[in-house]
């Protein structure tokens, strides 16, 4: 693949996760999802992701590193509230 497509496609990458975080917050702030929600612990765990190989990508290691424990964070955050006591 060409390294100008790479750069592309992780670019896209990290654009999604910034919409997948801004629209779970905004759903978030209406009130449509609840802070305990599976699908909110499941776009913080996603958006989280893809920035960070976005991030990786880019060797922006700081930012990479917010986002990664942003996304562990969210992890735990599904297991205490839906999978600790199943």
């Amino acid at each position: 693949m060409h390294p100008a497509t790479i750069k592309i496609l992780f670019d896209t990458l990290g654009w999604l996760g910034a919409l997948v975080f801004l629209v779970s917050y905004f759903l978030l702030i209406i009130k449509k999802w609840k802070a305990t929600s599976v699908v909110f612990h499941f776009s913080n765990i996603m958006g989280g992701v893809l920035l960070t190989a976005s991030a990786l990508y880019d060797l922006s290691f700081p930012s990479a590193f917010i986002n990664l424990a942003w996304a562990f964070i969210a992890l735990y955050g599904l297991y205490s509230d839906h999978l600790k006591n199943s």
